[in-house]
């Protein structure tokens, strides 16, 4: 998955960060490989370990030569392995003592393998292995100052990690506009400890965002179906009908208000919905469940998607460049209905979102939004016990 971390700067502001190791046991999530949980053994590594962290935009090739390999050979073996790296990806080059050329090279993503590339014989040979984990669990709080991102990714993290924690959330923080500094995220999560003794943040299994003056806990639960959620602790499920927003990562550049001086008008005229900034192409979600009314041009609006949705709920969308769906499609909650960009009255690329309650508009960012979702009767005992096991470890993340 391509990320782009301009967008992703806007996710909000984090700097302190603070880890507890507790070997409690873990609530039935997946684990990466069968490990032990416990204390974690003190290491002796039998080989040195060079390391690159893929950034956007680089290539395997580009990312191989620097290394000092051969790219071209590595990139054939490895038969379109290569063909599309992440952010956060690392590629690792193990040189043994005494030897002036490295023995291996492996490839860590966000799953419980690696590919490793093995000097054997005077030939490379190609390998997907499970990577040998140690797994401790245990707690980090994350402290709002600056930039989440960057922080996050500091405490270990991975980019798809900080984007599933921000989306734990999304049903009751608009990242993009309502996280205040002094926010505090803590966390329960897995340690995993490779046999290198290099370390990754693996499976979160609890989290508790702390916003001003609101707080939300939601505890990660493996269910006998197969299927994982996320729950309050009272067993109340945590997805909503609506998301906060429409777009993953932006920031709001107008806000809704009774009389904006309009930038292109250059009138003072109500502004009934709120304006998020962001590049040409993001792509907009269905913030709910619903279906298409409109889908086309509207004057001022550009090229405009209009959603009506159960109940008295209506959402309009405006300015895209694109736009993805059809009059009378029925769209699920997420689903890509266009991209963002500046048709219409716009003087630069964004969205302007609005909301209807019983025809009548609303601030997206303030109206109240229901729940909905709790666990079966079945899951329960099974939940709390394993919500009695993380909460007493979120509590205790505290920063000294």
């Amino acid at each position: 998955m391509k990320i782009h971390l301009a967008s992703l700067s806007a996710l909000g502001v984090l700097a302190a960060v603070t880890w507890f190791a507790a070997p409690v046991p873990a609530a039935p999530l997946p684990q990466p490989t069968a490990a032990s949980v416990g204390v974690l053994p003190a290491l002796t590594p039998r080989y040195r370990t060079e390391k690159h962290v893929v950034a956007e935009g680089e290539t395997a090739g580009e990312v191989l030569r620097g290394l000092g390999l051969p790219a071209d050979t590595l990139v054939g073996a490895a038969r379109g392995r290569l063909d599309r790296l992440s952010i956060g990806d690392t590629f690792h080059v193990d040189w043994r003592d005494g030897q002036e050329a490295p023995w291996r090279v492996r490839l860590e993503g966000v799953g419980p393998t690696e590919l490793a590339f093995l000097w054997d014989d005077g030939k490379w040979s190609t390998s997907e292995r499970p990577i040998p984990y140690t797994i401790v669990s245990g707690a980090r709080e994350l402290v709002v100052e600056s930039s989440l991102w960057e922080a996050a990714l500091d405490a270990g993290l991975r980019p798809s990690q900080i984007v599933s924690i921000a989306k734990i959330f999304e049903y009751d923080v608009d990242f993009n506009t309502e996280l205040v500094k002094g926010a505090r995220i803590r966390l329960v999560a897995d340690t995993l400890t490779a046999e290198d003794g290099s370390t990754r943040v693996g499976d979160v299994r609890a989290a508790t965002l702390e916003n001003g003056s609101k707080s939300w806990t939601a505890i990660r639960y493996l269910m006998r179906d197969g299927s994982t959620g996320w729950f309050a602790p009272d067993g109340t499920g945590r997805r909503r009908p609506f998301l906060r927003s429409p777009l993953e990562f932006s920031r709001v550049t107008s806000g809704f208000s009774t009389g904006r001086y309009h930038p292109i008008l250059k009138v003072k005229r109500p502004h009934l919905g709120v304006d998020f900034g962001a590049p040409t192409g993001t792509p907009i979600r269905a913030v709910a469940d619903g279906t298409v009314t409109t889908a086309g041009r509207n004057g001022g609006h550009g090229n405009y998607v209009a959603l009506d949705h159960e109940g008295p709920y209506a959402t309009s969308y405006s300015h895209l460049s694109s736009i993805s769906v059809k009059r009378g499609q029925k769209v699920r909650q997420g689903d890509v209905i266009g991209r963002v960009g500046a048709t219409g009255l716009a003087t630069g690329p964004h969205l302007h979102y609005q909301f209807f309650v019983n025809g009548e508009y609303r601030d997206p960012m303030k109206v109240d939004l229901p729940m909905t979702g709790t666990l079966p009767d079945d899951e329960r005992d099974a939940f709390f016990a394993a919500r009695d096991k993380v909460l007493p470890m979120l509590q205790k993340a505290t920063t000294p």
